[in-house]
């Protein structure tokens, strides 16, 4: 029993290797369910990650406390095709009143069958290697340049015959100066991630790759109106891995064609993300693509968004 535990152990463990290796630079400190800091979301991936002051990303996979910015209700679907025929989906869906929202999400990574052998290298069957997340936010405008939000977690990961369930929140801020100051929007945000509980496999627990970002975004006011840009600057420090300089940038015309392109730099090496996004009416297509290198090939993302109005009372309404 203890060679087969062995066997599925290291199984489990080549799968979070490859996870970790593509997303972030090894570190001194083992975590779990690594699918945590994989980008969900094709334009948050395409401006290299740096998207926690950005407040119209009003997804709370990018800030939680953002989410109260968003115009309505917004109903949102990604794909991610990872390496090695490892796949995310995610679906979310947020409304707002402009002054408090909710939000919803269910996401899950999967990979196709895995082979397994015994240690003497005969053939044992397939294993499959499983994520799943359920996420609901909370978010206010407690005044009109500040939000503040909170996502509460519940992770499940299973890996052939063990599994895991932990527990875990995401807080987020963002906080806007005035426009006149630089005829632009200039915002600042704070994020921290994955703060929870340790989840076991094999006799063993490990901690959640808790992470703490913080960055800048300026949006131009003084370009022609057919033209919207953005700058974003965001570092990130993780556990166990290496700490990041994220770097995004967004052009738009007519409101309908938006080009992205970024750098989650960090030591040893920068990974360049390259995005497009189509707005049509109240539906939104956005890609983004990304090659983390070590020979482990290209990833693609792809979301389809669709916007209506708003679910909740209107503060207007309320009164």
């Amino acid at each position: 029993m203890g060679g087969r535990v062995m066997r599925r152990a290291a199984l489990a463990g080549a799968v979070g290797l490859m996870l970790a290796s593509a997303v972030s630079a090894a570190g001194p400190t083992p975590t779990c369910v690594d699918f945590l800091k994989i980008s969900m979301l094709p334009r948050v991936a395409a401006l290299g990650e740096a998207s926690v002051a950005v407040r119209d990303a009003a997804w709370a996979d990018a800030n939680p406390g953002n989410l109260a910015s968003a115009e309505g209700s917004l109903l949102t679907f990604s794909h991610t095709a990872w390496f090695q025929d490892i796949s995310l989906e995610m679906l979310a869906f947020g409304t707002s009143t402009g002054r408090h929202a909710l939000g919803l999400a269910l996401s899950g990574l999967h990979t196709e069958p895995l082979a397994k052998y015994s240690s003497e290298d005969v053939y044992e069957g397939d294993f499959r290697y499983f994520d799943f997340l359920v996420a609901a936010t909370y978010a206010m405008a407690p005044a009109p340049a500040l939000r503040l939000g909170v996502t509460g977690k519940v992770i499940y990961e299973k890996i052939d015959w063990d599994s895991a369930t932990g527990f875990a929140a995401d807080f987020g801020t963002s906080y806007a100066l005035p426009p006149r100051l630089l005829r632009g929007e200039l915002s600042a945000g704070l994020v921290a991630r994955n703060l929870g509980t340790k989840m076991g496999y094999f006799e063993k627990k490990y901690d959640l790759p808790l992470a703490g970002q913080g960055g800048l975004a300026y949006r131009p006011f003084w370009l022609p109106k057919s033209v919207d840009a953005l700058v974003a600057v965001d570092y990130r420090a993780t556990r166990g891995s290496a700490g990041a300089v994220l770097v995004g940038a967004e052009f738009e015309v007519m409101k309908t064609v938006a080009l992205r392109l970024g750098s989650r730099g960090r030591s040893g090496g920068s990974d360049a993300t390259l995005g497009l996004g189509v707005k049509i009416k109240n539906m939104t297509l956005d890609y983004a693509y990304m090659d983390p290198g070590q020979n482990l090939g290209a990833t693609h993302r792809i979301s389809l968004g669709f916007k209506t109005s708003g679910i909740l009372p209107s503060p207007e309404a309320s009164q």
